[in-house]
């Protein structure tokens, strides 16, 4: 027989718990509380706040620098051509492939490596005269554009950089080169090759000949950025074409004793002008302004110019001592 005591107990208890079932309940109704995985959810899906800070500087618009929209195909190859070599590349996911070609180091290959992918990611360059590029990357099997040269856009993006107000810098040019010397505005840069361009030669005598391909130094110019111009005048004396591959610039030791290393630092050539114009056809002549940044040589030092034609052997080297250096005319 069932003792009274223990069915009267397990009644009590029944009612308790249904008693506390029906509290929650009304809590529940009342109060909305709701389950752990909703607030989740909810956390989710409310947009985040960051709440201001003191110490926290805006972001203005003209220190943004606008991105390239571009497409990428799996099956499909886009190549686009800079204004010079490029030093670095960093893309936002690893569906991006981009190669350069070995001769062609002012050219990015670039497809998608993943057939179809969703979303949006980025693309940076970086080139050596220190011009910075960035891309929004979508994927389209079939894009419209497969062939982008930077250098005939610049125009475009000063408009557009203009009419965004983004960034601008003090004499509204948007394309700031940042290098390890300092800062340098690439339409500055292209005004004042182009006034060294029509300024008169003064130098003679200084320069270098290899295979009926001459080149001499015509004049020095300095500005007041302390960027320092070459003016060079190369002339093609045979039929074969001539290609400049690159320019390099060195400071180097004018005297070393051999079976020693030479101390040499490799000087940033910011522009070498016209950009586009790298071919010397046979019979011709061509003015070229190399723009470097200024420093002083000490002693025992000289800068050496060295000029590399591409696929070929006709490399043409000279160097320029202070005793050249000093003859700089002001811009």
């Amino acid at each position: 027989m069932i003792n009274r005591k223990l069915i009267r107990s397990l009644n009590l208890f029944w009612l308790f718990t249904l008693s506390v079932k029906v509290v929650v309940a009304q809590r529940i109704k009342n109060d909305s509380i709701v389950p752990n995985s909703a607030i989740r959810s909810a956390n989710y899906l409310r947009p985040i706040e960051i709440e201001p800070h003191p110490f926290i500087l805006p972001i203005a618009k003209a220190s943004v620098r606008g991105s390239y929209p571009m497409e990428l195909s799996y099956s499909k190859t886009t190549h686009i051509i800079f204004p010079s070599k490029i030093q670095d590349f960093d893309a936002g996911s690893d569906v991006v492939i981009a190669t350069v070609p070995e001769k062609l180091l002012n050219v990015l290959r670039v497809k998608s490596d993943t057939k179809g992918f969703a979303g949006e990611t980025n693309m940076t360059v970086f080139t050596e005269d220190g011009g910075l590029f960035s891309f929004l990357i979508r994927y389209n099997e079939n894009p419209a554009v497969f062939n982008i040269n930077i250098s005939n856009n610049m125009a475009a993006d000063g408009q557009a950089t203009t009419s965004m107000g983004i960034g601008q810098s003090s004499n509204n040019s948007p394309n700031v080169y940042v290098m390890e010397e300092g800062n340098y505005l690439e339409e500055s840069l292209k005004a004042s090759s182009l006034e060294v361009l029509v300024r008169k030669d003064y130098i003679r005598q200084v320069g270098a000949r290899k295979s009926d391909l001459n080149i001499l130094l015509r004049g020095i110019f300095l500005d007041e950025n302390n960027v320092l111009y070459l003016k060079l005048d190369m002339k093609n004396k045979s039929l074969m074409p001539y290609q400049i591959d690159f320019i390099k610039v060195f400071v180097r030791d004018k005297n070393h004793i051999r079976r020693m290393a030479a101390q040499e630092k490799e000087i940033s050539v910011l522009m070498d002008y016209p950009v586009s114009i790298t071919h010397l056809n046979g019979l011709q002549s061509l003015e070229k302004v190399i723009a470097i940044p200024y420093s002083t040589l000490s002693d025992g030092k000289i800068l050496e110019i060295e000029i590399y034609e591409k696929a070929g052997g006709r490399h043409l080297k000279f160097h320029l001592g202070n005793d050249i250096l000093i003859k700089a005319k002001r811009l």
